[in-house]
């Protein structure tokens, strides 16, 4: 890729990111590589994708977002090997500087193989910004509390309707989501040092491993009885977290409990106790 880009000079910059550049937490052989194109106008290599010809046989590619909002373009080759390419141009890299996502992804490691806009000095810069995400308010935790107990019975009203494909995108989606966030700051609640990635990355590496047992049988089958068991099941493992986090980090529990669960129940009784729907 670097010597193709060599020969282009509407590529102003290319630079790996990701677990191929990272320091901790290397690559493994289902790595993917993620290289960052900054170019004059990235319109021609998202809108045609003969370029990436020049790399492999592709057996498809696709466009899709980038958090900060530019696109990449993602591609499989015959080889195996899924490369990204998000693609930036110069004017577009002040959106780079500017995230908290972007200084994250960068403090754990990049190689810049090309640089012609001196983009190695702001890339450090971004990197050395990087910050622990800072621990939660009385504030955030009602809010994340009161997100996933309304979601609860919103799922459990969808499953009651016969929404079953609703309420499971629900429950193991969006309350899931919500979930990781918890575990996030129950983890750091214990020990305020540690690395808790983003998106639920390598939960299994940091998450409390009572909380992993109980999550292994809160997803769900596509099936109604079973959304309604882990659907509790979620509940159960959400409402004990949610207590240990609030007294670890000195918060008043807010919600009440028993009451919500008993407006969950009058919906969608809990079927591990030989309830029906």
């Amino acid at each position: 890729v670097a010597d193709w880009a060599r020969e282009r000079e509407d590529v102003r910059a290319l630079l790996v990111v990701g677990s191929q550049a990272r320091a901790n937490v290397p690559a493994d052989r289902w790595s993917d590589l993620d290289v960052v194109l900054i170019v004059d106008d990235p319109e021609p290599y998202a809108e045609h994708p003969s370029w990436i010809r020049e790399f492999g046989q592709p057996v498809l590619t696709f466009l899709e977002d980038t958090p900060v909002g530019q696109r990449e373009r993602r591609v499989l080759y015959e080889s195996g090997e899924d490369v990204d390419f998000p693609l930036f141009s110069v004017t577009a890299l002040e959106l780079l500087e500017q995230s908290e996502n972007a200084a994250h992804l960068l403090a754990r490691g990049y190689r810049v193989l090309i640089d012609r806009i001196a983009l190695a000095e702001r890339l450090a810069r971004v990197a050395a910004a990087s910050e622990q995400p800072p621990p939660p308010t009385q504030r955030d935790f009602t809010q994340l509390a009161s997100d996933f107990w309304y979601h609860a019975l919103w799922a459990a009203k969808k499953l009651r309707r016969g929404e079953v494909f609703t309420a499971k995108g629900c429950l193991d989606g969006y309350m899931k989501a919500r979930l990781v966030t918890l575990l996030e700051w129950h983890a750091r609640a214990i020990d305020p040092s540690v690395d808790t990635w983003h998106d639920g990355r390598f939960l299994e590496r940091w998450a409390d491993p009572g909380a992993l047992a109980a999550l292994e049988k809160a997803f769900a089958h596509y099936d109604v009885r079973d959304v309604a068991r882990a659907l509790w099941q979620t509940i159960d493992l959400w409402q004990g977290l949610e207590e240990e986090t609030a007294s670890r980090l000195g918060f008043e529990l807010v919600l009440d409990h028993s009451d919500l669960r008993g407006r969950v129940t009058e919906v969608v009784p809990d079927p591990r106790h030989g309830a029906t729907l």
